[in-house]
Parts: structure tokens; sequence; C-alpha cells
């Protein structure tokens, strides 16, 4: 697993262009999500918030189907693609792609801590790719990355949140991997 956040660098390839203009689009079906994660632990509600968002699944996570990932999307290809290519053009190694979504989160009258918490229970690796440019740091370890348009980061399957952006919406690829 990787350690701490590593940034990547993004090639930025007309794949990734073509994808980050649907997904920006106002033609990308976004589906609502009442509350970010299920909690399953207490939390300090003064600190942190299961926000609520809009999401998009391109491959479904196993634990929600009975151990084994399934497609959930028409753009699961183009999209498991561009993560290859990012994680090619870094050098790192994947087996197998777990879980991908699109998640958007829109800004609140101030900054929002979401619920800190792991993808998966078993060991495996986060990468994020922020499609808009509009704050929103992800926090690992106590490690903050404040995030520009079009940035990657990997990390390995800590605990970790994420903040509500400062203005407009907050546009992220998510993967885990092993």
């Amino acid at each position: 697993m990787i350690e701490d956040i590593k940034v990547l660098k993004n090639p930025k390839t007309q794949l990734y262009l073509n994808v980050k203009r649907m997904i920006l689009s106002e033609h990308f079906s976004w589906f609502w999500q009442k509350t970010t994660i299920v909690e399953d632990e207490k939390i300090d509600e003064k600190k942190y918030h299961n926000i609520s968002c809009y999401s998009h699944t391109f491959l479904m996570r196993p634990e929600e189907n009975k151990k084994y990932s399934s497609p959930s999307s028409n753009y699961l290809d183009e999209v498991s693609e561009v993560f290859k290519e990012i994680l090619d053009h870094n050098n790192i190694r994947i087996n197998t792609f777990i879980r991908m979504n699109a998640n958007c989160t829109h800004q609140y009258s101030k900054v929002l801590n979401c619920i800190p918490h792991t993808d998966h229970e078993f060991p495996h690796n986060n990468i994020i790719m922020y499609l808009s440019d509009s704050g929103g740091s992800t926090i690992v370890n106590s490690h903050e990355y404040s995030p520009s348009e079009d940035d990657v980061i990997l990390f390995g399957g800590e605990r970790h949140y994420y903040q509500t952006p400062r203005h407009g919406r907050r546009v992220v690829l998510v993967a885990t991997f092993l």
C-alpha cells in the first residue's frame, strides 16, 4: 500500500479531457446520496458531518453485491482507461480496480468536514482526480492536500475525509485498487 499522500502527474490525455468534459456537462447523470457514508461508530458531530452529495458509480464496490465488483455504468471502460493512463504514466502497478465513482459535493455556508472513513475493510489503494477547481481538501493521516483542477493524488486505504468546497462544486473521480 502507498504510504501517505503521493501527488501524481496527470498527462491530461485526450481521453482524460473527453471524460472530464462529459462528467462536467449538464447531460451527465448524477444520483442523490443523502449521506456520504454509513455511520458505523459515534462521531464528533461538532467536527464532522455526514454530507449529502451527488454520485455516479462506474464500478460497484464488492461489499454491496456479494464480494465481487460489478459494472454499473456505460462509461466504465472510458473511466477505467483514464485511471490506467495516469497510473501507467506514473509507473504505478495495478492488479485490479475494486471501485470507481464520480462524486459531486456543493458548497455550504461554511467549509464542513466529512466523516473520516476507509473505503474498504481490507488493504487497498485510493486514487482521486480533481475535475473542478473549487477547494475541498482531502485529509489523510492528518496530512491535508488542497487540490487544484486536474490534480491527482494517491494514498493507501487509511482513514481519510474531505472538506466541502469553498465555492461552486467539488467534482472528483475516485477509484480504489489493488
